[in-house]
């Protein structure tokens, strides 16, 4: 479930990134709210991918107290 959350953040990276170069060129209000839109993409997917790498990291502490 982990690995599906970090594939969804990195799709949604990419659409951000996608959509920013699509619209670099462009001007006017259209632009600026597509690329509003990337901002929230970035967003989006930075906190999947954080959120399942950060609890990964959880999971391998707690998890490991067999070494002690």
């Amino acid at each position: 479930m982990r690995l599906l959350k970090i594939l969804i953040g990195v799709i949604l990276l990419g659409g951000a990134a996608w959509t920013t170069v699509k619209t670099y060129k462009g001007r006017g209000a259209s632009s600026f709210l597509i690329l509003a839109f990337a901002v929230f993409l970035v967003a989006l997917g930075l906190w999947f991918v954080v959120s399942a790498c950060a609890a990964i990291i959880h999971d391998f502490r707690v998890g490991s107290e067999w070494i002690k």
